[in-house]
């Protein structure tokens, strides 16, 4: 019987630790990301703002 406890409170722990790397390796980033964004398309734009293409988005 605590073989059965030992294991369910270990798969408690795994399932806890999963959800906390969840969120410190793919959302904390990504809410980092959504405040720099505005930021990056000012130094680095996708696209201009005429229209033109850069020389290495042409296509001949």
């Amino acid at each position: 019987m605590d073989t059965i406890f030992d294991v369910l409170s270990i798969l408690i722990s795994l399932a806890f630790l999963g959800i906390l790397g969840l969120i410190s390796g793919v959302l904390l980033p990504g809410l980092f990301l959504a405040v720099v964004a505005p930021w990056l398309d000012w130094i680095l734009p996708a696209r201009r703002k005429d229209g033109a293409r850069r020389p290495s988005e042409r296509t001949t």
